[in-house]
Protein backbone atom coordinates (compact mmCIF):
# COMPACT_ATOMS: atom_id res chain seq x y z
CA UNK A 1 0.00 0.00 0.00
CA UNK A 2 2.58 2.54 0.95
CA UNK A 3 4.55 1.61 -2.35
CA UNK A 4 0.94 2.68 -4.48
CA UNK A 5 0.79 5.82 -2.52
CA UNK A 6 4.74 6.62 -3.02
CA UNK A 7 3.91 5.90 -6.78
CA UNK A 8 0.88 7.62 -7.04
CA UNK A 9 3.38 10.73 -5.48
CA UNK A 10 6.17 10.18 -8.52
CA UNK A 11 3.49 10.09 -10.98
CA UNK A 12 2.01 13.03 -10.12
CA UNK A 13 5.09 15.04 -9.52
CA UNK A 14 6.36 13.85 -12.94
CA UNK A 15 2.81 15.38 -14.51
CA UNK A 16 3.45 18.28 -12.99
CA UNK A 17 7.38 18.58 -14.34
CA UNK A 18 5.88 17.89 -17.71
CA UNK A 19 3.09 20.75 -17.41
CA UNK A 20 5.77 23.33 -16.53
CA UNK A 21 8.52 22.11 -18.94
CA UNK A 22 5.41 22.43 -21.46
CA UNK A 23 4.20 26.03 -20.23
CA UNK A 24 7.60 26.71 -21.03
CA UNK A 25 8.20 25.61 -24.11
CA UNK A 26 4.60 27.80 -25.11
CA UNK A 27 5.84 30.90 -23.80
CA UNK A 28 9.17 30.43 -25.86
CA UNK A 29 7.24 29.59 -28.71
CA UNK A 30 4.63 32.16 -28.67
CA UNK A 31 7.11 35.61 -27.07
CA UNK A 32 9.08 35.41 -31.07
CA UNK A 33 5.84 36.24 -32.57
CA UNK A 34 4.67 39.03 -29.94
CA UNK A 35 7.83 41.16 -29.91
CA UNK A 36 10.75 41.29 -32.30
CA UNK A 37 13.31 40.91 -29.58
CA UNK A 38 13.60 39.43 -26.40
CA UNK A 39 16.17 40.71 -24.03
CA UNK A 40 17.04 37.00 -22.41
CA UNK A 41 19.24 36.90 -19.18
CA UNK A 42 23.08 36.87 -19.91
CA UNK A 43 22.70 38.71 -23.36
CA UNK A 44 24.97 42.12 -23.88
CA UNK A 45 23.30 43.11 -26.88
CA UNK A 46 19.63 43.43 -27.99
CA UNK A 47 18.34 44.90 -31.33
CA UNK A 48 14.96 46.59 -31.55
CA UNK A 49 12.88 47.32 -34.85
CA UNK A 50 12.22 50.64 -35.41
CA UNK A 51 9.15 52.01 -37.33
CA UNK A 52 7.51 55.47 -38.94
CA UNK A 53 4.85 56.19 -41.02
CA UNK A 54 5.75 59.99 -42.85
CA UNK A 55 2.71 62.02 -42.68
CA UNK A 56 2.47 65.59 -44.91
CA UNK A 57 5.64 66.83 -46.68
CA UNK A 58 6.30 70.81 -47.60
CA UNK A 59 6.53 71.83 -51.23
CA UNK A 60 9.98 73.03 -52.23
CA UNK A 61 10.36 75.31 -54.62
CA UNK A 62 14.33 74.54 -56.76
CA UNK A 63 14.37 77.51 -58.99
CA UNK A 64 12.83 80.58 -59.70
CA UNK A 65 13.70 82.32 -63.45
CA UNK A 66 12.78 85.29 -64.96
CA UNK A 67 12.49 85.89 -68.33
CA UNK A 68 14.69 82.86 -69.47
CA UNK A 69 17.62 84.49 -67.22
CA UNK A 70 17.73 88.03 -68.81
CA UNK A 71 19.72 90.11 -67.89
CA UNK A 72 16.87 93.40 -67.26
CA UNK A 73 13.44 93.78 -68.46
CA UNK A 74 13.28 95.78 -71.60
CA UNK A 75 9.69 97.89 -71.72
CA UNK A 76 7.66 98.82 -74.85
CA UNK A 77 6.89 102.54 -75.63
CA UNK A 78 2.75 103.40 -74.91
CA UNK A 79 2.49 99.42 -74.14
CA UNK A 80 2.68 96.45 -72.08
CA UNK A 81 5.54 93.93 -71.65
CA UNK A 82 4.83 89.90 -70.79
CA UNK A 83 7.22 89.30 -68.07
CA UNK A 84 7.48 85.39 -67.46
CA UNK A 85 8.27 83.92 -63.63
CA UNK A 86 9.21 80.19 -64.35
CA UNK A 87 9.36 78.01 -61.81
CA UNK A 88 10.34 74.69 -60.60
CA UNK A 89 8.68 72.96 -57.45
CA UNK A 90 8.69 69.70 -55.96
CA UNK A 91 6.86 67.96 -53.00
CA UNK A 92 7.97 64.29 -51.73
CA UNK A 93 4.24 63.42 -51.00
CA UNK A 94 4.18 63.57 -55.11
CA UNK A 95 3.22 65.91 -57.60
CA UNK A 96 -0.58 65.98 -57.17
CA UNK A 97 -0.11 67.18 -53.53
CA UNK A 98 1.19 70.53 -54.90
CA UNK A 99 -2.42 72.67 -54.59
CA UNK A 100 -1.55 76.22 -55.93
CA UNK A 101 1.28 78.54 -56.96
CA UNK A 102 0.99 82.44 -57.05
CA UNK A 103 3.71 85.04 -57.45
CA UNK A 104 4.06 88.43 -56.63
CA UNK A 105 6.47 91.14 -58.92
CA UNK A 106 7.08 94.36 -57.44
CA UNK A 107 9.79 96.95 -57.30
CA UNK A 108 11.94 96.06 -54.48
CA UNK A 109 12.41 99.73 -52.75
CA UNK A 110 9.01 100.92 -53.66
CA UNK A 111 6.69 98.32 -52.73
CA UNK A 112 6.85 94.78 -51.09
CA UNK A 113 5.29 90.67 -50.61
CA UNK A 114 1.43 91.64 -49.99
CA UNK A 115 1.37 95.11 -51.05
CA UNK A 116 -1.93 96.39 -53.11
CA UNK A 117 -1.15 96.51 -57.20
CA UNK A 118 0.10 99.36 -58.79
CA UNK A 119 0.86 99.26 -62.11
CA UNK A 120 4.10 101.19 -61.13
CA UNK A 121 5.38 99.16 -58.70
CA UNK A 122 3.43 96.11 -57.95
CA UNK A 123 2.05 93.37 -59.74
CA UNK A 124 0.05 89.89 -58.79
CA UNK A 125 -0.65 86.68 -60.52
CA UNK A 126 -2.50 84.33 -58.30
CA UNK A 127 -3.35 81.67 -61.19
CA UNK A 128 0.09 80.41 -62.27
CA UNK A 129 0.00 77.45 -64.72
CA UNK A 130 1.45 74.30 -63.12
CA UNK A 131 2.80 71.65 -64.94
CA UNK A 132 2.54 68.23 -63.98
CA UNK A 133 4.04 66.62 -66.77
CA UNK A 134 7.98 68.13 -65.97
CA UNK A 135 10.31 66.19 -64.24
CA UNK A 136 9.78 63.41 -62.09
CA UNK A 137 6.72 62.15 -60.37
CA UNK A 138 7.62 64.85 -57.38
CA UNK A 139 8.59 67.85 -59.48
CA UNK A 140 6.18 70.29 -61.24
CA UNK A 141 7.20 73.31 -62.94
CA UNK A 142 4.81 76.63 -63.45
CA UNK A 143 4.77 79.85 -65.23
CA UNK A 144 3.34 82.94 -63.44
CA UNK A 145 3.08 85.83 -66.30
CA UNK A 146 2.59 89.60 -65.76
CA UNK A 147 1.41 92.37 -68.68
CA UNK A 148 4.25 95.22 -67.22
CA UNK A 149 2.95 98.45 -68.23
CA UNK A 150 5.69 101.11 -69.98
CA UNK A 151 5.95 102.84 -67.04
CA UNK A 152 6.63 100.81 -64.82
CA UNK A 153 9.45 101.89 -62.03
CA UNK A 154 13.25 101.43 -63.54
CA UNK A 155 14.52 99.49 -60.72
CA UNK A 156 15.18 96.74 -59.55
CA UNK A 157 12.01 94.53 -59.41
CA UNK A 158 11.35 91.16 -56.89
CA UNK A 159 9.72 88.17 -58.20
CA UNK A 160 8.47 86.40 -54.74
CA UNK A 161 6.67 82.88 -55.12
CA UNK A 162 3.99 81.03 -53.29
CA UNK A 163 3.58 77.37 -53.49
CA UNK A 164 1.26 75.46 -51.18
CA UNK A 165 0.35 71.84 -51.21
CA UNK A 166 -3.35 70.30 -50.04
CA UNK A 167 -2.28 70.32 -46.41
CA UNK A 168 -1.69 73.74 -46.28
CA UNK A 169 2.16 73.86 -46.42
CA UNK A 170 4.10 76.45 -48.15
CA UNK A 171 7.15 77.47 -49.48
CA UNK A 172 8.14 80.63 -50.21
CA UNK A 173 10.94 81.99 -52.38
CA UNK A 174 12.17 84.81 -54.85
CA UNK A 175 14.79 86.19 -56.95
CA UNK A 176 15.44 89.77 -58.44
CA UNK A 177 15.72 91.37 -62.03
CA UNK A 178 15.70 94.85 -63.67
CA UNK A 179 13.70 96.78 -64.96
CA UNK A 180 15.53 99.13 -67.25
CA UNK A 181 15.17 102.87 -68.21
CA UNK A 182 12.36 103.34 -71.20
CA UNK A 183 13.04 106.76 -72.47
CA UNK A 184 9.92 107.31 -74.90
CA UNK A 185 7.60 110.24 -76.14
CA UNK A 186 4.88 111.06 -78.10
CA UNK A 187 3.85 113.88 -80.07
CA UNK A 188 1.33 115.27 -82.96
CA UNK A 189 2.09 114.54 -86.33
CA UNK A 190 2.43 117.83 -87.16
CA UNK A 191 2.88 121.42 -85.29
CA UNK A 192 0.31 123.69 -88.51
CA UNK A 193 1.12 127.36 -88.65
CA UNK A 194 -1.88 127.92 -90.81
CA UNK A 195 -1.67 131.10 -93.19
CA UNK A 196 1.25 133.52 -92.20
CA UNK A 197 1.93 137.18 -94.19
CA UNK A 198 5.38 137.33 -95.16
CA UNK A 199 7.30 139.94 -92.21
CA UNK A 200 4.49 138.73 -89.64
CA UNK A 201 4.72 136.03 -86.81
CA UNK A 202 2.83 133.10 -86.39
CA UNK A 203 -0.17 132.65 -83.65
CA UNK A 204 1.22 130.63 -81.03
CA UNK A 205 0.95 126.47 -81.63
CA UNK A 206 0.80 123.87 -78.97
CA UNK A 207 2.20 120.26 -79.24
CA UNK A 208 1.53 118.79 -76.48
CA UNK A 209 4.44 116.24 -75.49
CA UNK A 210 3.66 112.94 -73.21
CA UNK A 211 6.00 110.71 -71.86
CA UNK A 212 5.70 107.38 -73.02
CA UNK A 213 8.74 105.62 -70.88
CA UNK A 214 9.44 105.15 -67.14
CA UNK A 215 11.34 107.80 -66.10
CA UNK A 216 11.49 111.79 -65.60
CA UNK A 217 12.47 113.30 -68.96
CA UNK A 218 13.85 116.66 -70.09
CA UNK A 219 13.91 117.30 -73.83
CA UNK A 220 16.20 118.11 -76.49
CA UNK A 221 15.31 120.09 -79.47
CA UNK A 222 16.81 120.93 -83.19
CA UNK A 223 15.31 121.21 -86.63
CA UNK A 224 16.25 121.07 -90.73
CA UNK A 225 13.97 121.75 -94.28
CA UNK A 226 15.46 119.20 -95.64
CA UNK A 227 18.04 117.86 -94.41
CA UNK A 228 19.60 117.39 -90.52
CA UNK A 229 22.20 120.37 -89.88
CA UNK A 230 21.14 122.68 -93.72
CA UNK A 231 20.21 125.62 -90.78
CA UNK A 232 16.90 126.44 -92.01
CA UNK A 233 13.41 125.61 -90.59
CA UNK A 234 11.28 125.25 -93.48
CA UNK A 235 11.72 125.05 -97.75
CA UNK A 236 9.34 126.39 -99.75
CA UNK A 237 7.83 125.81 -103.32
CA UNK A 238 8.14 130.06 -104.33
CA UNK A 239 10.03 132.79 -103.95
CA UNK A 240 13.06 134.00 -104.17
CA UNK A 241 14.71 132.32 -101.70
CA UNK A 242 12.32 129.62 -100.62
CA UNK A 243 14.21 129.25 -97.26
CA UNK A 244 13.15 130.08 -93.91
CA UNK A 245 16.65 130.59 -91.55
CA UNK A 246 16.00 128.54 -88.89
CA UNK A 247 16.38 131.56 -86.32
CA UNK A 248 12.89 132.43 -87.04
CA UNK A 249 11.19 129.28 -85.56
CA UNK A 250 11.00 129.95 -81.76
CA UNK A 251 10.03 127.56 -78.92
CA UNK A 252 8.93 128.13 -75.59
CA UNK A 253 8.70 125.19 -72.65
CA UNK A 254 7.13 127.16 -69.92
CA UNK A 255 4.52 128.88 -70.56
CA UNK A 256 1.84 130.58 -73.13
CA UNK A 257 1.91 134.21 -75.32
CA UNK A 258 -1.30 134.23 -76.64
CA UNK A 259 -2.34 136.71 -79.18
CA UNK A 260 -0.59 138.06 -81.94
CA UNK A 261 3.03 139.46 -81.12
CA UNK A 262 5.41 141.85 -83.04
CA UNK A 263 9.17 140.48 -84.20
CA UNK A 264 10.47 142.45 -81.00
CA UNK A 265 8.17 140.55 -78.34
CA UNK A 266 8.52 137.22 -80.19
CA UNK A 267 12.03 137.01 -80.00
CA UNK A 268 11.52 138.09 -76.03
CA UNK A 269 9.69 135.43 -75.13
CA UNK A 270 10.74 132.46 -77.37
CA UNK A 271 14.16 130.51 -77.17
CA UNK A 272 15.53 130.03 -81.05
CA UNK A 273 15.35 126.55 -82.56
CA UNK A 274 18.81 125.48 -83.72
CA UNK A 275 20.68 123.25 -85.79
CA UNK A 276 21.85 121.77 -83.44
CA UNK A 277 20.28 119.42 -80.51
CA UNK A 278 20.23 121.29 -78.08
CA UNK A 279 18.98 119.73 -74.66
CA UNK A 280 16.26 121.73 -72.54
CA UNK A 281 15.13 121.45 -68.60
CA UNK A 282 11.70 120.59 -68.93
CA UNK A 283 11.13 117.62 -65.96
CA UNK A 284 8.19 115.76 -67.32
CA UNK A 285 6.65 112.75 -64.97
CA UNK A 286 6.17 109.27 -66.65
CA UNK A 287 2.75 108.32 -65.91
CA UNK A 288 1.70 107.71 -62.28
CA UNK A 289 -2.26 107.28 -62.68
CA UNK A 290 -2.87 103.75 -63.51
CA UNK A 291 -6.68 105.29 -64.86
CA UNK A 292 -6.11 108.02 -67.12
CA UNK A 293 -3.35 108.98 -69.31
CA UNK A 294 -2.27 112.44 -70.39
CA UNK A 295 -2.80 113.92 -66.68
CA UNK A 296 0.65 113.37 -65.19
CA UNK A 297 2.94 112.71 -68.32
CA UNK A 298 1.67 115.23 -70.68
CA UNK A 299 2.51 118.65 -70.83
CA UNK A 300 2.65 121.45 -73.36
CA UNK A 301 4.94 123.15 -75.70
CA UNK A 302 4.70 126.78 -77.66
CA UNK A 303 5.66 127.40 -80.98
CA UNK A 304 5.80 130.39 -83.44
CA UNK A 305 7.50 131.24 -86.90
CA UNK A 306 8.11 134.66 -88.46
CA UNK A 307 7.86 134.87 -92.21
CA UNK A 308 10.85 136.91 -93.67
CA UNK A 309 10.53 138.30 -97.22
CA UNK A 310 11.46 136.42 -100.44
CA UNK A 311 9.84 133.10 -99.82
CA UNK A 312 5.91 132.14 -100.65
CA UNK A 313 3.98 129.09 -101.59
CA UNK A 314 3.91 126.10 -99.21
CA UNK A 315 6.79 125.58 -96.61
CA UNK A 316 7.61 122.29 -94.98
CA UNK A 317 10.13 121.65 -92.08
CA UNK A 318 10.92 119.47 -89.69
CA UNK A 319 11.15 119.73 -85.75
CA UNK A 320 13.29 116.79 -84.04
CA UNK A 321 12.23 116.14 -80.19
CA UNK A 322 14.23 114.04 -77.99
CA UNK A 323 13.98 111.81 -74.62
CA UNK A 324 17.04 112.95 -72.33
CA UNK A 325 16.77 111.28 -68.92
CA UNK A 326 16.38 113.90 -66.05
Amino acid sequence: MEKKIISRKLLAGLNFLEAITFFFLFIAILIPFTYDALAVVGENNVTVKTLLQVGAVAPEILSITINDGAAGIDLTANSTTLVNVYIIARDFNGEDNIDNVTAEFFDNSASFYGDADDNNYHYTNNSCTINLSYGDIYEVSANCTFEVEYYANNATWNATVLVTDNTSRTDLESNTTTINTLLALALPDSIDYGTVNATEVSLEQIANVTNMGNVMMNLSLSGYAVSEGDGLAMNCTLGSIKNISIDYEKYNLTASNPGELTLSEFEVNYTNLTSNSVTEKFNLDYRRNDTSAYIDDTNATYWRIYVPVGVAGTCTGNIVFGAVQS
